[in-house]
């Protein structure tokens, strides 16, 4: 993993960008929101372009909690992907914060450009991938949503919403915000705290994507999947096999339905259940691994039935604003600017200088064909996200992960807490993806509460 020229080619960019004009977006009749008691929705006018204030438009849906004169201000509740809409999530993340919080604060959520109802639809992609992070996209999918976008293909990246958010803190007349953002919204949230840390009362990152990005093949994620089957059946009596050296033989020479088995098909299926609202302690993957290594494969191709993101609607987690973001947020083997027919050159260079060792328990192939790597190999020569050249949180951060979060390693997580000026780092044991939202373990939301209240 730690090539130094592949690391420093993948990382993201730092460079400072300037603001978003000073004036405040004009004012929207609000409304009571549909189906969510005590919010009012209404829209935030942004630029497609920042840098063209008086351009093309986009309106985002936003809905606010009635207690405008909560004296803690707003919590803005960030969400994942890239591609999650926020309207939906409002009742399903009002259920978890603590009464005390909600009251303290005033709860505002938006659905981010490309998202929700008014989001990015891209069929063919849609109904391939889905919400998915890692499975690889048919190439007509992928040309036929960047055709669709033309020049809007510019204005998804990361730093495009930050801007958005800094124009919402002023139609709501805040000075400050407190940021709460899961999973991608973790990284969204640090890089309004880095952008604007005047403007941010404090930030609560849940399963954290670290600010300074990750690289496209995944080798923290890969190696990390080992080390939490391997913790996990060490927890479990009942579990006799060795969970990481089954799936490193079925990465390898498992089959299903007479075709090997897709890596990215193992990652997504694992990392899905890895979520706090599944199967957040594992319980029985290791037999189902075992099982599939000798032949019975009922329980994997059940496995793979239950977690699969195929199919997912575009307004539950839009496919075409999931690949916009990333193609642009991220850094690859080639610049920016590189046509795509030139790339897979600088791309199978890139894959043969990785250490198999450091995937296990996956392989080059499976780091190859995930869909961040494949479908931004084809995306067009876009601009680049660019971000602020600070790279220390100022704001009080609180930072949660939970140790058997297959979507983001734990080192990321120490990784973020290192470049914060004033972060508590906690990590739950046998937590999941989403710490906040687990069902089992209510630690995450007590840490939650003490920070926001304390």
């Amino acid at each position: 993993m730690r090539l130094v020229a592949l690391v420093a080619a993948l990382l993201l960019v730092c460079s400072a960008c300037s603001d978003p004009p000073e004036e405040t977006p004009p004012p929207n009749v609000a409304r009571q929101c549909d189906n969510i008691p005590g919010f009012t929705c209404t829209t935030l006018s942004v630029p497609l372009d920042h840098s063209k204030p008086s351009g093309q438009k986009l309106e985002l849906n936003v809905a606010a909690a009635a207690n405008t004169d909560a004296p803690r201000g707003v919590l803005l509740m960030l969400t994942g992907g890239p591609g999650q809409p926020g309207l939906p999530l409002v009742s399903r993340i009002r259920s978890y914060l603590d009464p005390a919080v909600l009251r303290e604060y005033q709860l505002v959520m938006f659905d981010q450009r490309g998202t929700g109802t008014k989001g990015i639809d891209c069929p063919e992609l849609q109904a391939a991938v889905g919400g998915s992070d890692f499975l690889t996209p048919p190439a007509n999918a992928v040309d036929a949503c960047a055709r669709q976008l033309g020049q809007s293909i510019n204005f998804y990246g990361t730093p495009d919403t930050v801007d958005d958010i800094e124009l919402l803190r002023r139609s709501l007349g805040r000075d400050q915000l407190t940021l709460n953002g899961t999973s991608y919204g973790s990284f969204t949230a640090a890089q309004y705290g880095l952008k604007y840390p005047d403007r941010v009362r404090s930030l609560v990152l849940d399963s954290v994507v670290p600010h300074r990005g990750f690289d496209p093949f995944g080798v923290d994620l890969m190696a990390h999947t080992g080390e939490v089957l391997a913790a996990t059946c060490k927890r479990d009596p009942a579990c006799t096999t060795d969970p990481v050296a089954d799936l490193a033989w079925l990465v390898q020479r498992g089959r299903l339905d007479g075709a090997p088995v897709n890596g990215t098909s193992l990652i997504e299926s694992l990392s899905i259940l890895s979520l706090n609202s599944v199967n957040p302690s594992l319980e029985g993957i290791p037999k189902v691994l075992h099982d599939a290594r000798n032949g019975d494969t009922a329980a994997l191709e059940e496995m793979f039935l239950r977690a699969t993101s195929r199919g997912t609607p575009y307004d539950e987690l839009s496919a075409g604003l999931h690949l916009a973001t990333l193609c642009s947020d991220l850094r690859f083997p080639w610049k920016p600017d590189t046509p795509a027919a030139d790339r897979a050159n600088l791309l199978n260079a890139a894959a043969a200088k990785l250490i198999p060792s450091q995937l296990h328990p996956y392989d080059v192939r499976t780091a190859r064909n995930q869909l961040v790597v494949d479908g931004c190999l084809r995306w067009p020569a876009t601009r680049a996200s660019t971000y602020p050249a600070s790279q220390e949180l100022q704001p009080r951060t609180l930072i949660l992960h939970g140790s058997n979060d297959l979507f983001c390693p734990t080192e990321w997580a120490e990784w973020e807490r290192d470049h914060a000026r004033q972060a508590e780092l906690v990590v739950v044991p046998g937590s999941g993806h989403g710490v906040q939202r687990s069902q089992v373990d209510q630690t995450g939301r007590a840490r939650v509460r003490a920070f926001l209240l304390g």
